[in-house]
């Protein structure tokens, strides 16, 4: 497929035609839903530090292919695509939600360290002023 014809077909207007049973939304509107899906995605990652919305945002905007190229063999590759791409993004966030929970716990032992220091310094400083 040339430059041309990807561009003739973005540039096609699809609400005279029938729509392709490969593609779930016309055009326009799948841009705009990939467009919103990017930008939530993009204030995701900056809110939480997570880059497994990486993958998902990738997974999403993945959809796109369909729309150039909407045939049976690209059904198949794009499955296998979003199979890869989520199948990070579930394995990136398990891997950081065990980090997280680990940081966690060593915060919690620390601060229970502590608090049992101040309590045995300060009966410490009772036994020394009787």
């Amino acid at each position: 497929m040339d430059i041309s014809s990807l561009a003739a077909v973005l540039a096609a207007d699809t609400t005279d035609q029938m729509q392709n049973i490969y593609i779930p939304l016309p055009l326009g509107m799948h841009i705009g839903f990939c467009i919103i899906a990017t930008i939530v995605y993009i204030l995701e990652i900056y809110r939480k530090k997570s880059r497994h919305y990486i993958f998902m945002m990738l997974a999403v905007d993945a959809t796109l292919l369909m729309q150039v190229f909407p045939n049976s063999t690209m059904v198949v590759i794009l499955a296998i695509i979003e199979a890869l791409l989520l199948g990070a993004a579930g394995v990136m966030a398990y891997m950081e939600h065990k980090k997280n929970k680990l940081e966690q716990q060593a915060e919690a032992e620390k601060t229970a360290a502590e608090q049992a220091q101040q309590i045995s310094d300060g009966e410490a400083n009772e036994n020394s002023d009787t």
